[in-house]
């Protein structure tokens, strides 16, 4: 004779909050539940466990891995005489007490028993419809427990955070996690450590410039002490996730965003919280460049490999061209290709239309480096205006400075008409014509410093001569081809950047020539909206330049739009080839 089977069983645990993960609910759920079904001698089948779904909402039992439980037993997958073991009745529902009671009738209908640890509940068919009073009674007992301690607590917690954000709004430090440019203890004021908050700045200027968080970190840990602490026992050092954060949250601006009481979504309201450490500006520049870097899809960002990145396409087809890298005899040649071709070839007699409409029969390879020296001969000195050479760092104190000697010259200037009327009043007023003589040097020298200052403000600003922008704009040129990395990465980023403020498409195509076996190949890149544009053959001579602003009126304005520029500019300089 056979042993009877043991009973089916399946443990079940949930937490509602991502803090719980790191604490012992998780843990104390599957000792109790692990120790009834030894207990008892059931074969346990399945765990199942819900991370993040409140009892409170419901949301367990409609999705989740109770929910799919729910779905497995509504198809028959779950033997009849099986138990769902939980640790309380907190674990499936605090909400309402009769949508909990409806659940386990359900589960009930098709022989599926919920077994409970503490207190010891079995909830079957018999004990949900009272005829086992004693048992209905503790569940109603247990139930309403489980929704009134949870009334409480969302009560307790919702009064709690409201005075929180009441101390928020007055600027008063209501915990003692706060950023680590910060300083304060609870109940008082935040004081700036200025030393840490000038790395943030710092942070924010090189974002801006086109760094990204892997560079940026580098930069700090061969420059900058850590501010956070190690994780047991591994080295600090600052973590590209860190410097994210620093550059995305709302912090640096003196913000807190308020959040639910769960916190998984913003309510709205915004306070204004701690001190502003980033002026508006730089953060407006520096998350400019974070999206901007965002969009791109090349995989050389950080080096800025492709200065014309997303602005290089297929004459033939409008596709992308990309970037291609081969290298033979020691050397790196670098080139451009139609993207649609590179993934799926040229169009084949017979195939079906819409497979040809996904290939391109620009087959041609375009020299990369011969078009990007061209084509920066020409537009670099309209990209790179004075807002690509401004030095924020040094801007601000000069600022302070022209000002604070405005001022001294001011009281300065006064002292001196206050002497000349003395002087005028009184003909024996020796001591004034002292003053005044002793005045004059001072007075010349405190002009001559403003001058100074001005002018050192203006070039800061990055204002200067045409002679001398034109004598910069050269030397970035030189350092985007810099042997030196940090130089050569700096410079690309920043040309990077400018180009794609001032040129609209570069396309590139190519056309046979009778007679003649290789293709004759072009680009033609057009700048300011098609406003001006520029042909230039495969090693990057100029070919043909047009200022389309003098044909205006026979083709529409400016605002029409590149596509409708490239087409034309063939056609009126096809007799420059």
């Amino acid at each position: 004779m056979t042993d009877a089977p043991k009973p089916k069983a399946y443990r079940y645990h949930r937490f509602s909050t991502p803090e719980q993960d790191s604490g012992t609910s998780l843990e104390r759920q599957r000792r109790a539940t692990q120790k009834i079904v030894s207990d008892k001698d059931w074969e346990e089948v399945e765990v199942i466990e819900d991370k993040g779904l409140s009892a409170w909402k419901g949301d367990h039992l409609r999705v989740g891995g109770l929910g799919r439980f729910t779905d497995r037993v509504a198809a028959g997958e779950i033997e009849p005489g099986s138990f769902l073991v939980i640790e309380n009745l907190d674990r499936l529902s605090r909400a309402k007490l009769k949508n909990a009671r409806r659940w386990i009738e359900d589960i009930n209908e098709a022989g599926i028993t919920v077994a409970v640890c503490s207190p010891p509940l079995l909830l079957d068919e018999e004990a949900m419809s009272g005829s086992n009073m004693g048992t209905m009674i503790l569940y109603l007992m247990e139930a309403s427990r489980s929704g009134g301690e949870s009334n409480r607590k969302s009560d307790m917690l919702l009064g709690a955070q409201e005075r929180r954000m009441s101390k928020a709004r007055d600027g008063i430090i209501y915990t003692s996690r706060m950023p680590a440019w910060l300083s304060g203890v609870k109940d008082g004021k935040f004081e700036v450590i200025e030393e840490r908050a000038q790395v943030v700045r710092d942070i924010y200027e090189w974002c801006a410039e086109g760094y990204g968080f892997q560079a940026i970190t580098k930069l700090l840990n061969d420059s900058v002490e850590p501010w956070t602490k190690p994780h047991k026992k591994s080295t600090a050092t600052w973590k590209p996730g860190y410097i994210r954060d620093i550059l995305t949250k709302p912090h640096v601006e003196g913000e807190y965003h308020r959040r639910t009481g769960d916190a998984r979504k913003p309510t709205g309201e915004v306070i204004d919280y701690y001190p502003r450490v980033v002026p508006a500006d730089l953060v407006a520049r520096a998350r400019t460049a974070l999206r901007e870097r965002a969009t791109s899809t090349s995989p050389n960002q950080h080096e800025a490999r492709n200065l014309f990145t997303g602005l290089l396409k297929c004459g033939h087809c409008g596709d992308t061209m990309v970037r291609v890298v081969s290298r033979a005899a020691g050397r790196e040649y670098e080139h451009l290709k139609c993207l649609r071709f590179n993934n799926a070839g040229v169009p084949i007699a017979g195939d079906d239309d819409e497979v040809n409409a996904r290939r391109c029969i620009n087959s041609t390879y375009y020299r990369y480096d011969a078009f990007e020296r061209a084509a920066l001969g020409q537009i670099l000195h309209l990209a790179l205006d004075s807002t690509y050479f401004t030095r924020p760092d040094l801007t601000a104190p000069l600022v302070v400075e022209v000002a604070q000697l405005s001022k001294d010259l001011e009281v300065m200037q006064a002292k001196q008409r206050r002497y000349m009327t003395w002087i005028e009043e009184e003909d024996e007023a020796t001591e004034a014509k002292d003053m005044l003589r002793e005045m004059r040097p001072a007075l010349a020298a405190l002009r001559l410093k403003l001058d100074e200052a001005k002018l050192a403000l203006e070039r800061a600003r990055g204002n200067v001569s045409p002679e001398e922008h034109l004598r910069r704009v050269v030397e970035v040129q030189d350092a985007i081809y810099s042997e030196d990395d940090e130089t050569r990465q700096s410079a690309r980023r920043k040309v990077a950047e400018a180009v794609r403020s001032v040129v609209s498409v570069a396309t590139f195509r190519r056309d046979y020539v009778e007679k003649k076996r290789s293709p004759v190949r072009e680009a033609i890149l057009a700048v300011a909206g098609g406003a001006l544009a520029f042909k230039f053959g495969n090693d990057g001579t100029l070919l043909a330049k047009v200022d389309y602003t003098s044909v205006m009126g026979q083709f529409g304005s400016t605002n029409s739009g590149a596509e409708d520029v490239i087409p034309d500019m063939r056609r009126r300089t096809q007799s420059a080839v």
